[in-house]
């Protein structure tokens, strides 16, 4: 690939990524906006194809799990990303830290490329707030009642004659939480915000202190833009 293609083909990657739909961007605590990694990684495969590959190793040290993306297109070092996540913060962590990490680092090495969230995904970012807070399992709990109590901790039921989403107790916290960002991102006006809040209740009544400072703030923002319209 010459270098003119590759700035082309970037460049097109790039005004995709730029013209995607708000609906599908994740809230952050500054008000802002952020697309996801798996978008991203979307644009990036569907732009340059084959020639891509995207390659993520992995140290451990203790607590702590280190994570190094690389972007090669055309067999050439394009771009690189490192994350680490430390296993004993939050119950995500706890199971889940290779994932965040790997995640992390691809997101950085794309942002690294040119095609970036809107920012770096750091800790300043809600969803990964919420990962960071979620109240942990008793230890000794079988498998098969972590799932419940996973679901209980995470959002209410979706049971005939809930207020909430089909299938709420299969989302976990982070498809939870852009499920009523998206809904509250449609309201146009307070009435719209009250319902969308008496609809979600049952499951924000579950989440702990913090999450549910982040939910409020997100709800008084947009309660704020209503209003001035």
């Amino acid at each position: 690939m010459t270098e003119n293609n590759f700035n082309q083909i970037l460049f097109n990657a790039t005004k995709e990524l730029a013209e995607i739909d708000d609906k599908r961007k994740a809230p952050t605590r500054g008000g802002k906006k952020y697309t996801m990694v798996a978008d991203r990684v979307r644009i990036f495969r569907k732009h340059f194809g084959i020639d891509a590959r995207i390659d993520t190793s992995q140290t451990y040290e203790g607590n702590y799990v280190r994570s190094e993306t690389t972007i090669w297109v055309g067999g050439e070092m394009v771009a690189n990303g490192i994350a680490e996540e430390n296993r004993t913060l939050g119950m995500i962590n706890k199971t889940s830290a290779a994932e965040n990490a790997e995640s992390s680092s691809i997101g950085r090495a794309l942002a690294n490329l040119g095609l970036q969230g809107g920012e770096y995904p750091t800790g300043d970012e809600l969803l990964n707030a919420l990962h960071q807070q979620q109240t942990p399992a008793k230890t000794g709990t079988k498998k098969s009642d972590q799932s419940a109590t996973s679901n209980k901790a995470t959002g209410g039921s979706s049971q005939p004659g809930s207020t909430l989403p089909s299938g709420w107790d299969d989302m976990n916290i982070v498809k939870q939480v852009q499920h009523f960002s998206s809904a509250i991102e449609k309201a146009s006006h307070p009435g719209n915000l009250r319902s969308i809040a008496t609809q979600y209740k049952s499951w924000i009544d579950t989440l702990s202190e913090e999450q549910k400072k982040e939910i409020t703030a997100m709800y008084k923002k947009k309660e704020k833009e209503v209003k001035s319209t």
